[in-house]
């Protein structure tokens, strides 16, 4: 079991082996021996996916990403599928997608503004590397949600990139779902999806930069709305498997970010400290759960559950948590070395520090 700042990895990856070319070409590269074996199997990983998507037959990559024995394999499978999604020729069109993710706060359910501030991103990006190849993307119409960009299967998304008349079309029959701010807070995501021809490519998954100012305003000022408390933070436009990957987990993140201040708030208006746990849940889950350092003054528990994807990094994850704590001030971290049952209570931070773990912002002892 791999464990990550002690914290274990409780997702169910496949132990059997599993009879599969793509598996077997996708452990080749997790495992290299030679340079030559490494560009066979990359070669044959694209081969064989572009087959399966022309042929729109793709059970077998669809067993193989569910069925890769570590977050390794399966991200290779990822990018290699990603890769055969890219325009390859002059009369292919590259696809992209901009994720917009937005913490909202309404006292009623607020309708936001659908469309995409096309001219204002056009002029952001103007005097940016590659401007010309800004100036030509086609956006779709409204705005996605991330339930839609989710359901868009791969070999549409082959189909779809093979020359504009098919990526038009495409576009055009996207479903339109208004986009909802509902009571309370909430976080969700969305996505200017477009296409343009291959020369947009290089500008893809750079960092903003300096447009990311600029751009976090073009959106905070268009989807703008009476009655709802908008903060919205925009992403570097990528390709759509990357944006959803990208754009989900910033949404997760931002979640956990808003319910942490939230949970800390509350308890330091009760409690003189704040006691926190870091666990691993069988299941697939990080659960990080709030309360008073001292039982004595133990509130009713605040918990944050985390369900991992197969292609999630857990110390990247729990490191930015622990960032977020250190910014908050809070120092009383507990984090378990063992994992609980999907049946069994979080421990609050007074059970938890008789139990096996250590803080995470001192360094152990060995």
């Amino acid at each position: 079991m791999n464990t990550h700042h002690c914290l274990p990895d409780t997702r169910a990856f496949p132990t059997d082996p599993v009879k599969n070319d793509l598996l077997m070409h996708a452990a080749s590269l997790a495992n290299p021996t030679s340079k030559a074996q490494t560009t066979l199997a990359r070669e044959s990983l694209h081969v064989e996916i572009s087959r399966m998507l022309a042929q729109n037959h793709y059970t077998n990559l669809a067993v193989a990403l569910s069925m890769a024995a570590s977050s390794k394999i399966y991200n290779i499978l990822w990018e290699s599928l990603e890769n055969v999604l890219q325009a390859h020729t002059p009369t292919e069109v590259q696809w992209l997608a901009l994720p917009v993710i937005v913490v909202g706060g309404a006292k009623e359910n607020i309708s936001l503004p659908d469309t995409i501030p096309v001219t204002a991103i056009a002029e952001i990006f103007k005097n940016q590397q590659w401007t010309d190849a800004w100036q030509t993307i086609h956006w779709a119409p409204h705005l996605i949600k991330d339930t839609t960009l989710t359901h868009i299967k791969a070999n549409q998304w082959f189909a779809a990139k093979q020359n504009p008349q098919s990526a038009a079309e495409f576009l055009g029959q996207l479903p339109h779902t208004p986009l909802i701010v509902e009571t309370g807070q909430s976080v969700q995501v969305f996505y200017a999806l477009g296409y343009a021809g291959s020369d947009i490519l290089p500008a893809l998954g750079h960092q903003l930069a300096d447009t990311a100012l600029p751009l976090m305003q073009v959106w905070q000022t268009h989807l703008a709305s009476a009655g709802a408390t908008l903060f919205t933070n925009p992403l570097p436009p990528q390709s759509p498997l990357n944006a959803l990957r990208s754009g989900s987990a910033m949404r997760l993140r931002m979640a956990c970010d808003v319910f942490t201040t939230n949970a800390i708030r509350s308890i330091r208006l009760q409690s003189p400290r704040v006691g926190v746990v870091i666990a691993a849940q069988d299941g697939g889950n990080i659960l990080f759960g709030f309360n008073a350092t001292d039982s004595a003054f133990e509130l009713q528990p605040q918990i944050f559950r985390w369900p991992l994807t197969q292609a999630d990094d857990i110390d990247t994850i729990v490191q930015n948590f622990i960032d977020l704590l250190a910014e908050c001030h809070v120092e009383n971290i507990h984090l378990l070395h063992e994992p609980i049952s999907a049946q069994a209570q979080l421990p609050s931070y007074a059970q938890s520090i008789n139990m096996i773990g250590h803080n995470p912002l001192f360094p152990r002892s060995h």
